[in-house]
C-alpha cells in the first residue's frame, strides 16, 4: 500500500481537524437511519442502560454527561414509551435502578440492526485496497475511542 505525500507531509492537528469532521458526517449519516420516533438523547440513554444497567439514575446522568433533571425527564419519558422500567435496588431499598424492558431491547436491537444495514451498505461500495485500510483503522479508531 503506497502512502500519498499528502499524508505524509499533513500536520497532525490537521489530522485531528479532518478526522473529526469525517467521524462528525458519518455519526450523521448513521443518525438519519429510522430511530423509532426517538430522540439522539432517549437513543444514548437507553445504549447506556443496555450496556451499564440496571443502574441509577444519578449515574446514568453521569455516563450521558447530563444533569440529574435531565436524566429523570430521559427515564420518564422512556418509561412512558415502555422501554425502561424503575426497580428497587436489593443493596438499597432507598434507592431505584432504571433497566431495559423487553422492548427496549427489541427497540435496540432493532436500530442497531438498521445502522449497521446502513454502514454495510457504503462499505459495499469500498474497493479491496479500501476495505484493507479500513480493516486496518479500525484498532487504530477503538484506541481513540477509550483514549480519553
Amino acid at each position: 500500500m503506497k502512502l500519498s505525500s499528502s499524508l505524509l507531509t499533513r500536520s497532525q492537528s490537521q489530522t485531528a481537524a479532518e478526522l473529526r469532521l469525517v467521524i462528525g458526517r458519518l455519526i450523521r449519516s448513521i443518525r438519519q437511519h429510522n430511530s423509532g420516533g426517538l430522540t439522539a438523547s432517549q437513543v444514548s440513554a437507553l445504549a447506556t442502560i443496555e450496556e451499564f444497567g440496571p443502574i441509577r439514575i444519578s449515574d446514568l446522568a453521569t455516563r450521558e454527561s447530563v444533569g440529574a433533571p435531565v436524566a429523570t425527564r430521559l427515564t420518564t419519558s422512556l418509561e412512558d414509551l415502555g422501554y425502561v422500567n424503575r426497580v428497587v435496588d436489593s443493596q438499597d431499598k432507598r434507592a431505584c435502578l432504571v433497566e431495559l424492558t423487553q422492548s427496549g431491547h427489541k427497540v435496540l436491537k432493532n436500530l442497531w440492526e438498521q445502522r449497521t444495514a446502513g454502514i454495510n451498505q457504503r462499505i459495499q461500495l469500498l474497493s479491496k485496497p479500501e476495505m484493507a485500510i479500513l480493516n486496518a483503522a479500525l484498532p487504530i479508531l477503538d484506541k481513540l475511542s477509550k483514549n480519553t
